[in-house]
């Protein structure tokens, strides 16, 4: 009898501790879409404006990185703090960034997320200045995502990256509909 009971509380015990896994999952899942949805508002700004640099610091991590290149192009990288110092700048036209397509890939608290993203002065100009592919390493510090490094690089010809293939069970959007 005894050794029953502790058998079923055992058995209770993982299936409650796997639906508080399969929860925190859940949770962390979202706070990456979050995460990665803020990212990109944050870069955005109207004519005149800056960077949303305060929510940026909170999404980067103080050790973070910065890369990328144009095609043909020697690859610059800069410290997480550089990068936000550039963005406080105020800028006289707008830069929107409109995330097209984004491919998730989690382990633990791990993760990685391909991103596509369309660049334009106004949200309201049809056709983007340039496309560019980002790839996004993310760390779960145990409260929030914290992004470690953003590696991105532009298109090569135009249009090209709108027919790039994502994963399976990846979200893309039509070109100008950010998702």
């Amino acid at each position: 009898m005894i050794k029953n009971i502790i058998l079923f509380s055992v058995a209770l015990s993982a299936v409650y501790l796997s639906g508080t896994a399969a929860a925190t999952t859940a949770a962390q899942a979202q706070q990456l879409e979050t995460a990665v949805n803020s990212l990109w508002l944050a870069m955005s700004h109207a004519p005149g404006q800056a960077s949303d640099v305060v929510v940026l610091q909170q999404l980067l991590h103080p050790d973070a990185v910065v890369a990328g290149a144009k095609p043909g192009g020697a690859l610059s990288q800069q410290s997480g703090r550089a990068f936000l110092q550039s963005l406080q700048q105020i800028r006289p036209t707008g830069f929107y960034e409109c995330e097209i397509g984004r491919e998730v890939r989690r382990y633990g608290q791990f993760a990685t997320v391909l991103s596509l993203v369309e660049s334009r002065p106004a949200p309201s100009q049809k056709d983007a200045d340039f496309t560019g592919i980002n790839s996004l390493q993310w760390f779960f510090d145990g409260k929030r995502w914290q992004l470690i490094s953003l590696y991105y690089y532009l298109e090569q010809k135009p249009g090209e990256l709108k027919q790039w293939p994502l994963a399976a069970g990846a979200r893309r959007a039509s070109a100008g509909t950010c998702l």
